[in-house]
């Protein structure tokens, strides 16, 4: 017999990449699961759900569902349903108790102010089984409260939906969420989203095109101090056992009090598992840092940053020509 399941948990919880997941279970035993979504929620294109990890898979609309043979599907899947209406959500009752076929539902809870949201209000009403995908606070205890975050504070007021990731929300315990007290240091990989660090990234390199070559394909990895972005860092895969560390960069008002030398660090412990080495090119006037961390000169790419860049990048008074490479075993 056919269920309806909500499952629920805070931001991050990879509660998209379970659904994926579930779809992608379905298909492997031969059965369709029809994938679907809100029309609202639009940020990881107009007909994709997308996943932090970086899964990504297509769907349809909720407010399609009437015109959408259900017939040929073995399973519903609803991501980010919270934005359901009360009447969408007895739409999805009506196709489990009418035409027997399960749907499960994805999202979260309640808002950035502790309040349930509609759909969420209906879907813990109406539930055949309601079940809990966990994840936690900076401070190891669990995270239900799902925080909004503008400036480097929690915020408790405003419109109840509006959309972001890592840039706008983050999942805290409720004593902290209360207190709205953020993680001192934090560091998180973004698999999603890249794009919004892009005014940061171009502290360390003045060009959009050069990031957006390695972007899409490099492991972003970002530093908060109290829920403010101060460092990133980008590393992609060069050969089997080799990574470059693309772009390391700290917003200007953060300098000078070690966050990139802590980012780095971190960096060498996560990454020495799957990299015997790692190297970065650099212009002069970093040399000497990179050094401090146990980097080695290894060479010279001749006119790298004039053929490269439209414009020049001055740095002490002339133009740079060419880039210092360096590495380090991991």
């Amino acid at each position: 017999m056919a269920k309806l399941y909500f499952r629920y948990g805070a931001m991050g919880s990879s509660k998209t990449a379970n659904a994926i997941m579930v779809q992608y279970n379905y298909q492997e035993r031969g059965q369709n699961a029809l994938m679907l979504k809100p029309r609202l929620d639009n940020r990881d294109g107009v007909r994709t759900v997308g996943s932090r990890s970086g899964l990504s898979a297509p769907c349809r609309f909720v407010e399609e569902l009437d015109g959408i043979d259900l017939s040929v599907y073995d399973c519903v899947i609803v991501d980010e349903a919270q934005f359901l209406t009360k009447a969408q959500v007895q739409r999805l009752v009506d196709i489990v108790d009418d035409m027997d076929i399960p749907v499960i539902c994805y999202g979260l809870r309640a808002d950035f102010m502790g309040n349930l949201f509609e759909g969420s209000h209906w879907l813990m009403a109406w539930a055949d089984t309601i079940e809990e995908i966990k994840t936690v606070c900076w401070c190891g205890r669990k995270a239900i409260m799902n925080a909004r975050i503008s400036g480097g504070k929690v915020v408790k007021a405003g419109e109840q939906i509006v959309l972001g990731g890592n840039e706008s929300y983050v999942a805290l315990c409720r004593k902290h969420w209360a207190r709205g007290e953020l993680a001192p240091l934090e560091i998180r990989r973004i698999a999603a989203g890249k794009e919004a660090y892009l005014p940061l990234l171009l502290e360390a390199d003045p060009s959009r095109e050069m990031i957006e070559k390695y972007l899409d394909a490099g492991e972003m990895y970002l530093l908060l101090a109290n829920g403010q972005a101060v460092s990133v860092a980008v590393v992609t895969t060069t050969e089997d056992d080799a990574c470059e560390l693309k772009n390391l960069a700290t917003a200007p008002e953060a300098r000078g009090k070690g966050y990139a030398g802590k980012l780095l660090r971190h960096l060498f412990k996560l990454l020495q598992p799957r990299f015997s080495r790692m190297a970065v090119g650099t212009s002069p006037a970093n040399v000497t840092f990179y050094e401090r961390f146990g980097f080695a000169r290894e060479g010279v790419i001749p006119g790298f940053f004039a053929d490269n860049y439209p414009e020049p990048i001055i740095e002490d008074g002339a133009a740079l020509k060419d880039m210092i490479v360096l590495s380090k075993a991991l």
